[in-house]
């Protein structure tokens, strides 16, 4: 009898015990298919070439996949004769590259911790020598049994550091340690996802720098940005920074270190002490020369303001510092001439103090192309500044804005007013236009009412004008303004119903123009 055999048939019995009869199907497949030969077969699909099947397989597993315990359908085909056992095993190690743990408190980490590093040495030994993505994750709360076969399974992917490409760690500060023998031999590695336990950490109790000599790094995801001193990293070769947590002085900073930046994500929280008085009373260190700064390479930012919405302004005027002296230009000291893709996250209301510094005017360029609000507008006072705030970005193509909430009638017209063309004067001239030259429309609303299929026309006429006035040629040709191509509606709200708005905005479907009603919250754009 096959040593698997009695296995096969514990794991037919009882599919829900993943991890048990994966580290048991491991260990004895080793073993099996050391000794085992594979009778010949007149089979049609067993004299498949090796290559041809390695094709099939690839195209009938689903990607992405990860091992030991996200890919049931690579324990299957396994299954089903020695020869794709082999081929499995030995002839596709890309299939075993993508490396996935989670010991978070549960019986499933339970019974994973016991045969971890078995499983772990296993899945290397299989993938060969690709470079490897690995996604490792251990909060503190663990026991102490646990915590000493996670961390031998961390001692045992750091050894094989050599091959990282894509790494995601999620783990208690206090092991970051454990990763110095990683240091130097990170030749491969190109993303860094790092999330520590406590969250709210701003530097480590010893200087780490691992990472900093990682040539091909490119993208640093951080849950709290680190003090430059203590966690170390290669800055000026930096395309893509997020982080959860970071302070105003911090994303200057990053600011003047990253000069090959591409994208940068940050949660923004109030800065300690007068940002600018700090800069003017410093010589060189960290920060190099004084601002101006003028980013180059910058074509994305997101700015997230929401965790102290009381101080979003100040936070914002302190990122984008405009001078307070009359005589001097009203230019800010931080640009951003390549940025396409500006993404700001606000609280209620906020508009216009970011219309106060004039963005457009003073940090944005013309390559301005994509802009995403997102706050809740769900009062008059809340659209404040929108207008203006608008009218500072002239070349915007695409704009995606929401929440707005659709429970008052005055509510629902400011919004629509704001993005409406205003109508000629006696003269035959408009007024200032609104975003002329935008093409795509992506609006989230939110209107959770009991009446059902029956809309209020206070809910859609207003939108419906808007459309029809941005899409008239009147309003476009003579003033140099774009027609709208697209637009896409979210209803924020899953109790609201869909097919009212679908049919309300069915008569206004034509030839070359979009129109989607879709559920949830609109993605950035």
């Amino acid at each position: 009898m096959c040593p698997l055999d009695p296995l096969r048939e514990a794991a037919s019995a009882d599919e829900s015990s993943e991890i048990r009869s994966s580290h048991s199907l491991l260990v004895l497949e080793s073993a099996r298919d050391g000794h085992k030969v594979s009778l010949p077969s007149h089979s049609p699909i067993c004299r498949l070439p090796v290559e041809l099947l390695i094709r099939i397989f690839h195209e009938v597993l689903p990607e992405p996949m990860s091992v030991p315990f996200g890919c049931a359908q690579l324990w299957y085909l396994g299954h089903i004769c020695i020869r794709w056992r082999l081929i499995i095993s030995s002839e596709m190690p890309l299939l075993w590259s993508t490396i996935e743990l989670n010991f978070r408190l549960s019986a499933r980490a339970a019974r994973l911790s016991r045969h971890s590093t078995e499983i772990i040495r296993i899945c290397l030994e299989r993938t060969r020598d690709c470079l490897l993505t690995i996604a490792f994750t251990c909060p503190s709360d663990v026991g102490a049994t646990t915590r000493d076969d996670w961390l031998r399974c961390l001692d045992t992917l750091v050894g094989v550091s050599n091959r990282w490409k894509t790494i995601d760690l999620f783990i208690p500060i206090t092991v970051l340690s454990r990763l110095v023998p990683a240091k130097g031999r990170l030749d491969s590695l190109q993303t860094l996802s790092l999330s520590l336990e406590p969250q709210n950490a701003r530097s480590l109790p010893h200087a780490i720098d691992v990472f900093e000599d990682a040539p091909k790094l490119t993208s640093v995801t951080m849950s709290s940005h680190l003090s430059l001193d203590s966690f170390r990293l290669p800055w000026n070769q930096l395309a893509i920074y997020r982080t959860q947590r970071m302070e105003v002085r911090n994303c200057i900073e990053i600011l003047r270190l990253t000069p090959n930046l591409h994208a940068l994500h940050a949660k923004l929280e109030r800065p300690r002490g007068n940002i600018l008085g700090e800069y003017a009373s410093s010589d060189s260190g960290q920060l190099g020369a004084l601002l101006p700064i003028s980013h180059q390479s910058l074509q994305s930012l997101s700015i997230n303001v929401l965790m102290r919405p009381e101080h979003e302004h100040e936070l914002f005027q302190d990122l984008l510092p405009v001078p307070s002296n009359p005589d001097r230009s009203k230019q800010s000291q931080i640009v951003f001439p390549s940025l396409f893709n500006f993404r700001l996250a606000t609280g209620p209301g906020s508009l216009a103090n970011f219309a106060a510094l004039s963005l457009a005017g003073s940090c944005f360029g013309p390559s301005l192309t994509k802009v995403t609000i997102r706050s809740v507008f769900d009062a008059p006072a809340d659209y404040l500044g929108a207008r203006d705030f608008l009218l500072g970005l002239p070349m915007v193509r695409q704009l995606a804005f929401g929440v707005c909430f659709h429970h008052n009638q005055d509510v629902v017209n400011i919004l629509y007013e704001i993005l409406s063309p205003p109508s000629p004067s006696s003269s035959g001239s408009i007024g200032e236009v609104v975003l002329p030259k935008l093409e795509v429309l992506v609006l989230d609303i939110n209107y959770d009412d009991s009446q059902g299929l029956f809309m209020p026309s206070w809910v859609m006429d207003p939108m419906k004008e808007m459309i029809r006035s941005r899409r008239r040629c009147d309003f476009a040709r003579p003033y140099g303004c774009v027609p709208l191509q697209k637009f896409h509606l979210y209803l924020a709200s899953w109790n609201t119903p869909r097919q009212p708005f679908s049919k309300g905005l069915e008569e206004l479907r034509e030839e070359g123009f979009e129109i989607r009603v879709l559920r949830g919250l609109a993605a950035q754009l």
